[in-house]
């Protein structure tokens, strides 16, 4: 198969997903770096629109956190695509974490400076992260999804609960299952899924 993958928030390109689908699995992967546009999340949007837009012959998008959700709102805005998808604990609903992480205190003044100092732990150093990322995220939060999907979410995730998923393959008449495994946020331990989800959305 030819594949999208799109790396989360704090991912790469390169990293441990698009090796296993590329090396292990056998597909051809292609990952752009999501931070190409900037770090906006409408920026996430554009990067994977783009390549849907000019690269011919995609069979599956496969979106790791945010990258799962900057997927999921790509692909509504493409309806007659034909195209699956796969998201990887899809960072939907994002922006209540971080406003229950920050506090009504911190939120304001991320508002009123328009942007954050936030440690990037994928670069390994501070980015100064725009308040617009927030309500980006916010308003893209109720996404619909209607192309063929599975969602794969652990159960013991802290960053993304598995209720947001849960909530979005409720409302969303494109998504076939939500695989709920014994793992956390990054999936480490559950790639073996890719492969039987994968052949799953040939049909």
């Amino acid at each position: 198969m030819k594949i999208l993958f799109a790396h989360g928030f704090e991912g790469r390109a390169t990293g441990t997903k698009p090796r296993y689908l590329r090396d292990v699995l056998g597909h051809e992967v292609i990952a752009p770096n999501m931070y190409d546009l900037g770090w906006t999340f409408e920026g996430h949007v554009q990067s994977v629109l783009s390549i849907l837009d000019s690269e011919p012959g995609i069979d599956a998008i496969v979106g790791s956190s945010m990258g799962g959700f900057a997927s999921a709102v790509a692909l509504s805005r493409r309806p007659d695509l034909v195209i699956g998808a796969v998201l990887l604990a899809p960072a939907v609903g994002i922006h209540d974490k971080w406003a229950n992480e920050y506090g009504a205190e911190g939120m304001e003044s991320w508002r009123e400076e328009g942007t954050k100092a936030y440690w990037h732990n994928g670069w390994e150093k501070f980015i100064e992260l725009p308040y617009s990322f927030w309500t980006e995220c916010r308003d893209a939060a109720a996404v619909v999804v209607k192309h063929p999907c599975v969602i794969l979410h652990g159960v013991q995730d802290d960053v993304v609960p598995i209720g947001n998923s849960e909530a979005l393959a409720a409302r969303s008449p494109g998504v076939r299952e939500v695989i709920r495994t014994e793992d956390g946020h990054r999936l480490a331990e559950s790639l073996g899924h890719l492969g039987p989800i994968l052949d799953s959305l040939r049909t």
